[in-house]
């Protein structure tokens, strides 16, 4: 059974508009981490000797290798939204970053502590 334009709207405003914020915010973020890292690139590519030294007990610590797979990921956004792909494999290509972003949360899934 099809929904009802209450059920509708009430999914429009809890989710469709909630997210398209969110999508917003991060391609805003990415955005300005793109042009913040290159000082931070040129780093982790000429010397990359940088440790993560993060005390806490994080579940991973990051290495420069994971640095440059979050750059490559955060482009492949951009460029996603922007489409500027040169083509579907480099659209495709991006997916492989993504279990190291995953890898370098320190939250749990649904957290709402500080990281």
């Amino acid at each position: 059974m099809p929904a009802t334009n209450e059920q509708v709207q009430t999914y429009v405003d809890s989710r469709v508009r909630q997210r398209c914020e969110q999508f917003r915010a991060i391609y805003n973020s990415c955005k300005d981490d793109k042009a913040a890292i290159v000082d931070v690139y040129a780093n982790l590519t000429d010397n990359p000797d940088w440790i993560d030294n993060r005390s806490e007990g994080p579940p991973h610590l990051m290495t420069p290798s994971d640095v440059l797979a979050w750059n490559a990921f955060v482009t492949g956004f951009i460029s996603l939204i922007e489409g500027t792909f040169g083509d579907v494999g480099s659209a495709n290509s991006n997916a492989a970053q993504w279990p190291i972003i995953t890898k370098s949360c320190v939250r749990p899934v649904g957290s709402t502590q500080a990281f």
